[in-house]
């Protein structure tokens, strides 16, 4: 049976840390010249590298040279961040990390067997001081990411996130001869619901419908916001008929929100285009044919659905049905 496992708080004040490392190093060299090695080693190590996870995978690295343990795991719940190294199973130890300014997750050290000793506490808790400053700005470059590839008014992927997305699933589905299909999602009649409340209130109607297509779909990471009033979901290994089926179920999701602003309720529906993805068609031709597709919706007298048309046995992952003919 697995040790429970033990939780201890650290509290780091940024400007103890900068005497730590700087002056403490001198005044255990007549203490302990083998820590002041290792504690300068591992800064400079941590310091190669900007990614949260490869910072992450050092440090568990150069610890485990020191003590004896088989994984490290870490989240940061307000980034929706976690990641784990190794065997997380077994006796733990785990770590809040908090400095005078900034919150920057919790951090286990995982082991087979024996509880960990006080003096290998005393040198984690030591190791972790070198840990504090690569952490945050890991933090930091990580948020930085995905404000860069998120929209900042809904929340879901830019079209740059998109078009990242879009690559990669586009390969994987080609080679291994996987579905795709793509939804196009546009808000109907927008533009009158600027006019009539306002465009604080079509921002809001706008962030509730994203939230709702994430909340409803599949994969809320592969959702997007094509431009103003438009949305882009991407459906891996999903055909044309389970793509269908989810575009309604959209559909009738946005069709039954209530959305009230100052005591009024604004009606909102959807038309929905789709399209999967056929073999030798670039990935621009995709989105193109999803896009057809919500025209005829829209032309059709929009909240519907419309599939573009293939032709049969050309989508890739489409199941096709030979007929045979006996010879005479």
């Amino acid at each position: 049976m697995a040790n429970p496992m033990s939780a201890i708080i650290l509290d780091f004040d940024t400007s103890k840390l900068v005497s730590t490392l700087g002056d403490s190093p001198r005044r255990q060299a007549q203490q302990d010249r083998g820590r002041q090695q290792m504690l300068a080693r591992l800064s400079t190590v941590l310091q190669t590298s900007i990614e949260l996870g490869e910072i992450l995978r050092l440090f568990h690295a150069e610890v485990s040279r020191a003590v004896t343990l088989h994984g490290i795991s870490f989240s940061h719940a307000a980034s929706n961040v976690e990641h784990a190294i190794g065997e997380t199973s077994g006796h733990a130890v785990n770590y809040r990390l908090q400095t005078k300014d900034d919150y920057l997750g919790e951090i286990s050290f995982h082991r087979r067997g024996d509880r960990y000793s006080d003096s290998e506490l005393s040198l984690l808790e030591s190791l972790l001081a070198s840990l504090v400053y690569p952490l945050r700005n890991g933090l930091r470059y990580q948020e930085a990411l995905r404000s860069a590839l998120t929209d900042s008014l809904t929340g879901v992927g830019n079209r740059v996130s998109m078009e990242n997305v879009m690559t990669r699933e586009f390969e994987l589905a080609v080679r291994y001869e996987q579905p795709l299909s793509a939804l196009m999602v546009d808000l109907d009649f927008f533009k009158r619901i600027n006019d009539t409340y306002g465009h604080a209130a079509g921002d809001y109607v706008i962030k509730t419908v994203a939230k709702t297509l994430r909340a409803a779909s599949r994969n809320a990471d592969m959702t997007f916001r094509y431009g103003g009033e438009e949305f882009v979901l991407l459906l891996n290994k999903t055909d044309a008929q389970g793509a269908r089926i989810t575009a309604e179920r959209l559909r009738s999701t946005i069709e039954g929100l209530a959305i009230i602003i100052e005591g009024r309720t604004i009606p909102v529906t959807i038309s929905v285009g789709v399209a999967s993805l056929c073999r030798m068609e670039t990935m621009h031709g995709f989105i193109d044919r999803a896009d057809r597709a919500l025209y005829g919706a829209k032309e059709a007298g929009r909240n519907r659905v419309v599939v573009a048309p293939t032709e049969p046995g050309t989508v890739i992952g489409e199941a096709v049905v030979k007929e045979l003919t006996p010879k005479a």
